[in-house]
């Protein structure tokens, strides 16, 4: 079996060393911050607040996440949302608006207009795109009309990606809508036929029908879990310098027959502990080296010239600040029933936040009591990125005024709780395709090397879940010897 290096303890990299360490495989994972887990991280107070720092929920869309659970002994820690969290507000003329779950509900919501619901009806009628990679504002403009890519889908943008529709990539984004164009040539007709059709063996689980779910204590619940299991394999509080492969020269890097036990290349990583830059420095040798940290993270680590040259390419890939506030509140404070998710406010109302969570009506636990609640409210991303850098009052001033104005907001904050993220998430704009390009190119190129993230296989946790057994039945296939 072979000995393995994995650089960034965030869900995808401690999914992978927790699955490679099952199928019989040495692993250690880096790790620069004191905690692993990454954006999976959850603050609780003594006195009953609750705040994540990154994602709120995972989609259980596959069984591989169920089973991953499974394994962690976690089943009777997950916590489901009530059935009001199924509601989602969209701001609409300053005020907010519940989606239509139904076609009844659609021909009566006030979201849309009647001419944007008759061209909504006339999508099926619509001929198949021919742009190689659309993007996902022209996609919708196509099939659904100006009014709904303004309204529902810049909501829905904002709230997923924190992203602008003009510049993301459908294939790549939103790549089942994608497909539904594909197989079914309409939107509507293929959801009405039962959605994407699936290849013979997948376990993934349609969206409509996935659970959304956390756990009792948050989301910090899993990466801890995994922590727990993995013991000394996960190494904290160290800065990677550098990657290198001692054992043979750049042309030979490419052919693993040129090295000399004929084993795929060699690989070692260099670090310092304590991110102190004075301090000594320290390699370790491995036959796998996989990197699953962050795209822009690569600035910081030396790389072998023709590795480089491949992947030092994804650092471009667009990364929005964005700021997640939680506040809590007396229930008395707030007029609205928080009968829902929360709501998503589409950048033509001109608000300066994407979107709020009713977070304690999401999950238990998440306030001190029921005459308490939370909401998350984020700000920045690609459409105000000055906003995500603005300081914390400034921020809380904002916030409480579109809450205000939203939800009725009388009193003042009883908690708060801010994350600010300069680089939040990967934007899958229009040419991403070079970038995975890049990286298949240098996997290939580059035997034992391998590259993990959300910026690869999609930015949900449940996207990076899936992705990591993947990677890891592939490694194990190719290095179990």
């Amino acid at each position: 079996m072979a000995r393995i290096g994995i650089i960034g303890a965030g869900i995808s990299g401690l999914t992978l060393a927790f699955l490679l360490q099952n199928k019989g495989h040495s692993v250690t994972v880096f790790e620069r911050s004191v905690q692993p887990g990454g954006a999976l991280r959850t603050t609780r107070t003594a006195d009953g607040w609750s705040a994540e720092w990154g994602p709120n929920t995972i989609i259980e869309s596959s069984g591989r996440i169920k089973s991953l659970i499974s394994m962690l002994d976690l089943e009777d820690r997950r916590v489901y949302p009530d059935d009001l969290a199924k509601k989602r507000y969209i701001v609409r003329n300053g005020r907010m608006i519940a989606v239509p779950g139904s076609l009844a509900e659609l021909i009566r919501t006030p979201l849309l207009s009647r001419s944007a619901k008759m061209r909504i009806l006339r999508e099926p009628f619509r001929g198949r795109g021919n742009s190689t990679d659309e993007t996902l504002a022209d996609f919708v403009r196509r099939r659904l009309g100006e009014e709904f890519l303004k309204w529902p889908i810049d909501a829905l943008v904002g709230g997923i990606y924190a992203g602008n529709p003009e510049l993301l990539s459908l294939r790549h984004a939103f790549p089942r809508l994608a497909l539904l164009e594909e197989q079914h040539g309409s939107l509507i007709w293929g959801q009405l036929r039962g959605g994407i059709r699936q290849p013979a063996g997948s376990d993934e689980i349609p969206r409509n029908k996935a659970a959304i779910f956390s756990f009792d204590d948050g989301l910090q619940v899993l990466p801890e879990a995994i922590t727990r299991k993995l013991g000394d394999a996960v190494v904290t509080n160290v800065w990677p310098t550098e990657i290198s492969t001692p054992e043979i020269s750049t042309t030979d890097i490419r052919n693993p027959a040129n090295t000399s036990d004929g084993r795929s290349a060699r690989w070692q990583l260099s670090f310092r502990e304590n991110h102190k830059k004075g301090a000594d420095l320290t390699t370790r040798s491995f036959d796998v080296l996989i990197y699953s940290g962050t795209a822009y993270g690569l600035n910081d680590i030396k790389l072998p010239d023709s590795l480089s040259k491949e992947i030092r390419a994804v650092t471009e890939i667009p990364h929005p600040p964005v700021t997640s506030l939680t506040l809590g509140f007396r229930r008395d404070d707030v007029a609205h029933p928080l009968d829902g998710f929360g709501v998503l406010v589409p950048g033509v109302e001109g608000f300066s936040v994407l979107g709020t969570l009713f977070t304690s009506s999401l999950f238990p636990d998440r306030a001190p009591d029921s005459g308490h609640v939370t909401l998350t409210t984020y700000l920045g991303g690609t459409r105000q990125p000055e906003i995500a850098g603005k300081d914390e009052d400034e921020q809380e001033q904002l916030v409480t005024g579109a809450l205000d104005r939203l939800l009725g907001l009388r009193g003042k904050p009883r908690f708060r709780h801010r994350v600010h993220w300069p680089k939040a998430i990967p934007q899958f704009q229009t040419g991403h395709q070079q970038f995975l390009d890049r990286i298949n190119r240098a996997e290939s190129e580059h035997p034992g090397f391998y590259m993990s993230g959300n910026y690869r296989t999609g930015i949900s946790v449940g996207d990076t879940i899936n992705a990591a057994f993947d990677l890891a039945d592939r490694i194990h296939h190719k290095h179990q010897d």
